[in-house]
């Protein structure tokens, strides 16, 4: 769709409307929102207001969005400001250089240390379909760091990151999960009136995201919640029973090769309001599915990209497929998935 300048549009994936006030490229345009800030927005994340556009050109723009965005790995995950900043974890933080004039200003870019422990990260940028270490290093225990200054023309090139990280202290302590978390963080969150605020870690007002928090193994020991019931009758139902076994595939073509990502956004269109219990569920129902088209297609090898998170989902697919007496599973290539999939050798 071809905007021009005074188009009142709605957007896509964000609540709320604007002005284009300035085309750019053939594919984006200049916004300017209610607020008075103008932020380059995809022609493809935008609907026109009130020109009875129908429901199949909204679908219409739904793919083209999508197809503009597959140079963008499928493991992102989108992080919200968190609900209680004072849990243990590592943030993300985005204060403006003028807070009084959000319009023009700049941003920061801040690393979080909020553990006990200490850190060695890095902190890179995805360009071209490709991540660019910008900083990396060792953070201290309850410690900050100040990553980049952001210049506000070009914040949508700085809108996908990933953050790789190791616990590690010379005391004792308790084992944590390495992390690598990919965030993607929508500019236009950097130019609400309320995006800003007061906070532990920082003397600066900013937009604080977590980008995880400690992984807590108690609480992993501790028996099932009620809401857990169904995932348990599910796995009950399809993997009870007598070890399973994979049918021998001696014709198995060494490249024929199968991967499932089972992030929930890559698997539902919206799954807001869904509980961990049931977003689990749907995961494994997907898994089993896959595997069983790898096994029964004769499959070499299947990838499975579970991510790290709590480490929840990563136990569940392995004590499935430990169920089946021919199958084989090791963690994934890290160079290529990080620590977040595990691969399964088919016999």
């Amino acid at each position: 769709m071809n905007f021009k300048i005074g188009d009142k549009v709605r957007f896509l994936n964000e609540k709320g409307e604007g002005e284009v006030s300035k085309i750019i490229n053939k594919t984006t345009v200049g916004i300017t929102i209610e607020e008075g800030f103008e932020i380059p927005f995809l022609v493809s994340d935008l609907i026109l207001i009130d020109t009875g556009i129908q429901e199949e050109t909204k679908a219409t723009l739904n793919k083209k969005s999508i197809s503009l965005s597959t140079s963008i790995p499928s493991e992102i995950k989108i992080k919200s400001t968190t609900d209680n900043p004072e849990e243990d974890g590592i943030y993300i933080a985005f204060s403006p250089e003028k807070v009084k004039d959000i319009a023009h200003s700049d941003f920061n870019v801040w690393l979080i240390n909020h553990t006990t422990y200490k850190i060695l990260f890095s902190y890179s940028i995805l360009q071209n379909g490709n991540y660019t270490t910008i900083e990396s290093g060792e953070l201290a225990p309850l410690g900050s760091m100040l990553i980049e200054t952001i210049d506000r023309k070009v914040l949508d090139e700085y809108s996908v990151f990933k953050i790789d990280a190791i616990y590690f202290n010379e005391e004792e302590h308790e084992y944590q999960l390495p992390i690598s978390e990919v965030i993607k963080l929508k500019p236009i969150k950097l130019y609400k009136d309320n995006a800003f605020v007061e906070n532990s870690f920082i003397s600066e007002k900013a937009l604080i995201i977590n980008v995880s928090r400690l992984y807590d193994f108690e609480a992993e020991n501790e028996p099932a919640p009620k809401a857990d019931l169904s995932k348990i009758l599910f796995q009950k139902q399809n993997y009870s029973g007598a070890p399973k076994k994979s049918k021998p595939h001696s014709n198995n073509n060494p490249a024929n090769e199968l991967e499932i990502d089972l992030h929930i956004e890559e698997l539902l269109d919206n799954y807001s309001g869904m509980s961990n219990a049931e977003i689990i569920q749907i995961q494994l129902k997907h898994f089993q599915k896959f595997l069983d088209k790898a096994i029964n297609g004769h499959y070499r090898k299947l990838v499975v990209i579970h991510g790290v998170g709590n480490g929840r989902l990563k136990q569940e697919v392995r004590t499935i497929l430990s169920s089946y007496n021919n199958l084989r599973f090791y963690d994934g290539s890290y160079s290529k998935y990080g620590f977040g999939a595990t691969e399964v050798i088919i016999s």
